[in-house]
């Protein structure tokens, strides 16, 4: 009786059947915007810094991509764009990233009706971070979170700097 070699691909789709298995076919990475805090705010813009957690399942290390997002007000869209991501969320485990999206007072004003200095509006962001699954490749996991943003007034500005002085 004699054994056969067994081909690459053989081995390819014993390792991606193992991982499903390990897994679970339906587990997925997810992720969540768990919190929003403003840095940086000045008279002509701010940075608005999300938390974003992602949860790997799988048995292996999940490199990041690309997060693209979109910033709405009252069903008005005021900014989007994409950020390289860089790192890896660890084997069964999670982490927290920082993303940083810088937003233009005098945009969003333009772009949102009733925006003005010294206002408190209402705004969805919802977000798409992008993951190299092991064996199925690319992959986007979605997200959104809902909350406020104020617009600072002149006079708010000066009473910050005031405090900063004491």
């Amino acid at each position: 009786m004699s054994i056969r070699p067994i081909s690459k691909f053989t081995i390819v789709i014993l390792v991606a059947l193992l991982l499903a298995g390990a897994a679970g076919c339906s587990a997925r990475p997810t992720a969540s915007i768990t919190g929003m805090k403003l840095q940086g705010v000045s008279l002509t813009d701010a940075t608005m810094l999300f938390d974003v957690k992602v949860d790997n399942p799988y048995m292996a290390p999940l490199p990041l991509g690309n997060l693209d997002y979109a910033l709405a007000s009252r069903g008005q869209q005021f900014m989007s764009g994409k950020s390289m991501m860089q790192g890896v969320i660890p084997a069964n485990d999670s982490k927290t990233l920082g993303v940083p999206i810088k937003v233009d007072f005098l945009k969003l004003i333009s772009a949102v009706k009733g925006a003005r200095p010294g206002a408190s509006i209402p705004y969805k962001a919802d977000m798409g971070l992008s993951v190299d699954v092991p064996i199925m490749g690319s992959l986007r996991v979605p997200m959104s979170k809902e909350g406020s943003l104020e617009i600072p007034s002149q006079s708010s500005l000066l009473n910050r700097l005031k405090d900063l002085t004491k």
